[in-house]
């Protein structure tokens, strides 16, 4: 037989056989190593989220990209060290004193609960009892969650050295992975695209595309309203004379992250703080201080809402809210904080590749075209340059010829 015959073709049981196999290795080799799923993503994540600053080093400054990527290193790990030199001290502090009065508060919250079911409120000409209110049921769901908390009290602070040193690894780990995934970067798509059949490979180039779009969305979205909403917490809480605003703000910014359960734990927390601080420079009682900071958290999130994730996230996700919560109930239970964290775009992207077959199943358009009423990017264009040209006349003075 020559060298140069080709290959002979498997049947299609053959294939689907080896198909199978080679699917159940996957999951096994997923499962097996699952450990490193966690610094494997999150190398992944950085290395998208710098990407953009690398690509600009290299196109306009004319950097090789190993030289970019340490560059770009160079300055995120000076940036880190000093944020943490400066304020690491104060913040330190103020995690300890926050995770202290939350196990306080935890210890006497039933108490309180008990004596604020005996008060009584004036809220203009209505009198509200709370003592006609069985709280009885509550007082009893309190006890039984705050008692497993106050019991393992020891052993968390036992296991602080431990689980720092398993965080540092951790990033250490990440910061390796995302090196190399940052110098690599730029061929990611090419090997994805190398891999689909050439007949597909402009279906699986606009997949890849989309995709890219909702992931850049959401991460460098999230990272600046994470920080955006920190420091908004931190002056507003420090406005208010609310103590252990850096770690209430810290709290708030990392918590952006995880979908509606973040924001109304960060508030929780805040609130229980004003309930149970010691005096305020407004003169308010415990309760209206606790409502006041109630407000403040929840002014934070209308804005936040409403007007700066259609700015800085804007509708690439485009999911409802319903379809975000069951997704981050699911991605907790399957993959923890994890999942929590990546819900909404993983439910975004298999939107896309799920639409995506189910059109070519049903022997449809995949990418049909978009509807008359939502104006497209080519249009927009047109009318920018109609209004830039209108201006522009207007400026300039207008000539004999044109007066005729």
């Amino acid at each position: 037989m020559s060298l140069s015959s080709p290959s002979p073709r498997w049947q299609w049981s053959t294939r689907l056989v080896v198909s199978v196999l080679m699917l159940a290795f996957a999951v096994l080799v997923l499962y097996r190593f699952r450990s490193l799923l966690t610094p494997l993503v999150l190398a992944l994540m950085l290395s998208y989220i710098l990407n953009p600053v690398v690509g600009y080093l290299v196109r306009r400054r004319g950097l090789r990209r190993g030289l970019a990527v340490l560059v770009v290193y160079l300055v995120l790990i000076v940036v880190v060290l000093s944020v943490t030199t400066a304020i690491g001290v104060v913040l330190g502090q103020q995690v300890v004193g926050l995770i202290a009065d939350i196990r306080a508060i935890a210890a006497i919250l039933p108490e309180r609960v008990a004596e604020l079911s005996q008060s009584s409120f004036q809220i203009g000409p209505f009198t509200l009892d709370l003592s006609q209110i069985d709280f009885a049921p509550l007082l009893e769901q309190l006890t039984g969650a705050i008692q497993p908390i106050l019991s393992q009290t020891g052993s968390i602070i036992g296991s602080i050295a431990s689980a720092t040193a398993s965080v540092v690894g951790i990033a250490l780990l990440v910061l390796v992975l995302g090196y190399y995934m940052l110098h690599d970067f730029p061929d990611f798509g090419d090997s994805i695209l190398s891999v689909a059949p050439q007949p597909y490979r402009p279906d699986v180039e606009r997949l890849v595309r989309e995709t890219s779009r909702v992931w850049s969305s959401f991460l460098r979205g999230q990272l600046i309203l994470a920080v955006v909403i920190g420091v908004a917490v931190t002056a507003l809480a420090t406005l208010l004379g609310l103590r252990f605003q850096l770690a209430l703000g810290l709290l708030s910014g990392l918590l952006e992250f995880i979908p509606i359960f973040g924001p109304l734990i960060a508030g929780v927390v805040g609130v229980l703080v004003a309930l149970f601080q010691n005096g305020n420079w407004l003169g308010l009682s415990p309760i209206w201080y606790a409502v006041l900071v109630a407000g403040m958290y929840l002014l934070v999130q209308q804005v936040e809402n409403n007007i700066l994730v259609p700015r800085i996230i804007g509708g690439s996700l485009n999911l409802h809210p319903l379809a975000v919560l069951i997704g981050a109930v699911a991605g907790g239970v399957l993959a923890g904080v994890l999942g929590l964290l990546l819900a909404a775009p993983v439910i975004a992207t298999l939107r896309i590749w799920g639409r995506y077959l189910y059109r070519k199943v049903l022997d449809l358009n995949p990418f049909p075209e978009p509807t008359p009423t939502a104006p497209s990017a080519l249009a927009r264009a047109a009318r920018r340059n109609f209004w830039a040209r209108l201006a522009q006349r207007r400026e300039r003075p207008v000539t004999a010829d044109e007066e005729t």
